[in-house]
């Protein structure tokens, strides 16, 4: 199932990391953060809020925080212990190597490894050894089952659906739930609403085939759900801040 995440053919970027403890009563850090954070939780409940966005996560689950977001604790967490590791990732939805931004994942087996990481990010080890550790780790997680949510299931029904029109109101009649739950459900789950999903989901597959196929501009447009090619032209630029046509060439000459 797709969903948005780190696509693990990507390069990382490992930046830092360590456990971090709770003491009765703190709460989470409130700032700007320029990297990824990846969180893994063993003991408590930390709390905090990403984009407005509220989340609690529980022994057992883990949650990415996106890159140049702002991250805040509004109200106390639960004495959490944790693994903390600042990193930098490629985000997408689109792959079969995607790990999601939130999961759950077994305490107990990457307990130990956690704690390796820890001590390498103590210890001076070398930076290839830190990487090398959490790239193990990210596979580990990779290789957890994510959870089977309502906004993943919206989310991968929109990855059937992405071609033709799409409707709000028809993913309500779909899931059986009323457009406020949906757009709150998947924005806590996403960090963005059904509706830019499905665009930032279209673009990366009409940017695909851009890169493998000779069709044209156009007729990628359209079969990717764009309504016409000056709506498709809009996004694209704004999005990958260069015109589709430059882009192409771009990328071809690579």
């Amino acid at each position: 199932m797709n969903m948005e995440g780190i696509d693990l053919n990507c390069p990382v970027e490992y930046i830092h990391s360590s456990l971090r403890f709770f003491n009765p009563g703190e709460c989470h850090i409130s700032r700007f953060c320029g990297d990824d954070v990846l969180l893994l939780v063993f003991e408590g409940v930390l709390r905090f809020t990403e984009e407005g966005v509220s989340y609690a996560l529980r022994p057992g689950e883990y949650h990415i925080q996106k890159h140049d977001t702002i991250q805040d604790g509004p109200i106390p967490s639960d004495v959490p212990r944790y693994l903390y590791v600042h990193f930098r990732g490629s985000w997408t939805s689109v792959g079969d190597a995607v790990l999601p931004r939130s999961g759950v994942f077994d305490c107990g087996a990457l307990r130990p490894m956690m704690e390796e990481i820890d001590t390498l990010a103590h210890n001076n080890a070398p930076h290839v050894e830190k990487l090398g550790k959490f790239c193990q780790l990210l596979s580990s997680l990779r290789n957890t089952a994510p959870r089977d949510t309502l906004a993943e299931r919206i989310a991968a029904w929109m990855q059937r659906e992405y071609s033709r029109p799409f409707r709000l109101d028809e993913l309500c009649s779909v899931f059986h739930f009323s457009r406020n739950h949906i757009i709150g459900v998947f924005k806590k789950e996403f960090g963005v609403t059904p509706v830019a999903y499905l665009n930032r989901l279209r673009l990366q597959k009409a940017a695909h085939l851009m890169e493998v196929t000779s069709e044209s501009l156009e007729r990628i447009a359209v079969s990717c759900g764009f309504p016409s090619y000056s709506h498709f032209y809009r996004q694209f630029l704004k999005h990958y801040e260069c015109p589709p046509e430059i882009w192409r060439k771009k990328r071809r000459l690579g």
